[in-house]
């Protein structure tokens, strides 16, 4: 069991894929319902999004704020937990797995502030541990209009875990292509 919680991503507007993401299919599983699968080793879990959509049944949690950027996530998440560790992950990483979840939190610092996979030189922010204590730092952040989980990273202690054996698994879905490229890494 991992002592933290997981929030699972999903208020992206889905532009460049055409309709939500979350909804995909990969081996006749919903997007969401793999994710929430490959979250199932944490103490607690939920959603975050705009809207709950009436066909999710977990647990959910609207968007505290009205900004389009995953920090609103991330601020949404530290802001309802009551975990000193949370996991965000989004629904753009439909292969990721528990044990590669598992792997970046026993590899990871966690006297830092973050802990984030990075593969082939590329941060992977929204599928990263974030510790409760950096909720103050967010708002702060969003009033000098920096929206970027970058910009949040250069101001807290991250630590880095270096992870590009699992790059399969980090395959990022913004297009119906990539899912088309991911459906083909599955099988």
């Amino acid at each position: 069991m991992i002592k933290a919680t997981a929030f699972i991503l999903i208020g992206g507007n889905s532009e460049r894929f055409g309709s939500p993401k979350w909804k995909a299919t990969i081996s006749g599983q919903s997007v969401l319902d793999r994710i929430w699968n490959s979250c199932d080793s944490f103490e607690k879990r939920y959603v975050i999004g705009k809207e709950k959509p009436d066909s999710i049944s977990y647990h959910f949690f609207k968007d505290e704020l009205d900004i389009q950027a995953p920090i609103n996530g991330l601020y949404t998440a530290l802001n309802y937990s009551n975990s000193d560790w949370n996991f965000i992950i989004s629904c753009d990483l439909p292969l990721m797995t528990k044990e590669i979840i598992q792997s970046l939190w026993t590899l990871g610092n966690h006297d830092a502030d973050a802990i984030v996979p990075m593969v082939n030189d590329y941060f992977q922010l929204t599928c990263a541990f974030y510790h409760k204590r950096i909720l103050k730092q967010i708002p702060r952040q969003i009033e000098e209009g920096d929206l970027s989980l970058h910009g949040l990273l250069n101001s807290i202690k991250m630590e880095m875990v270096i992870m590009d054996d699992n790059e399969n698994e980090f395959t990022n879905m913004n297009t119906v292509e990539d899912l088309s490229k991911i459906k083909v890494i599955e099988n």
